[in-house]
């Protein structure tokens, strides 16, 4: 190996992911740059993470969570990446944003509703995880940061509307924006989920949805 070559695969392992074969936080944040000054050729964000994934580590173990992750990774580089030509990372934990551009939205439509049901083995276990996508259309002037906060409320939209779903931001989302909101019962120890509009107060889940204990 030359000394080009040695510095390639350097430049390879420092920039690709140590859970998946997408690219890492770094890569992106080199990217990100280029899209704050005008620079990259790619004007979609789209964010997406696993759903109930702190309940599926919970009921799996960590390890478990990794294989998933690894699957999800994998799943992304050859059904987005290799076939529509976008880049993707995996920012940390279970969080995944993709590059493309606006000519490339609905393949990527296509691709996301297979998201809803991704099986694996796990220690000869059948086991699945889901996803759910959100998106925003940079405007020109929008910075990535912010871009990325929009696509990561759609995202929250989607979940709520269910696993494979890929929604894309716009003032109304916005505007009608959820949080998702947990609390956890004394009485049965079980974990209280749901989403709210930001504008309402957590005060809106009162009562375990599974013992009926006040919360």
């Amino acid at each position: 190996m030359n000394l080009s070559e040695a510095i390639e695969q350097l430049n390879k392992v420092a920039f690709t992911d140590d859970k998946t074969p997408l690219e890492n936080a770094l890569a992106l944040n080199k990217e990100m740059i280029l899209i704050d000054a005008g620079r990259s050729k790619f004007d979609v964000i789209v964010f997406g993470d696993l759903n109930e994934f702190k309940l599926f580590n919970t009921n799996y173990t960590h390890e478990a969570g990794d294989v998933a992750i690894r699957k999800v990774g994998e799943k992304i580089q050859e059904d987005i990446v290799t076939q529509i030509k976008a880049r993707a990372f995996r920012q940390s934990g279970d969080e995944f944003i993709i590059l493309l551009k606006q000519s490339q939205i609905k393949k990527l439509l296509s691709k996301t509703l297979s998201f809803a049901s991704i099986t694996f083995s796990y220690k000869r276990k059948s086991l699945e995880t889901k996803m759910s996508f959100g998106y925003a259309i940079s405007d020109g002037k929008t910075n990535f940061s912010d871009l990325l906060e929009r696509a990561e409320t759609a995202c929250l939209t989607a979940k709520s509307i269910g696993d494979g779903i890929c929604i894309k931001w716009t003032e109304e989302v916005e505007l009608n924006a959820l949080v998702e909101i947990r609390h956890n019962c004394r009485q049965c120890g079980s974990v209280n989920k749901c989403y709210i509009p930001k504008k309402l107060s957590a005060k809106n889940l009162k009562v375990c949805s599974f013992c009926g204990e006040k919360l």
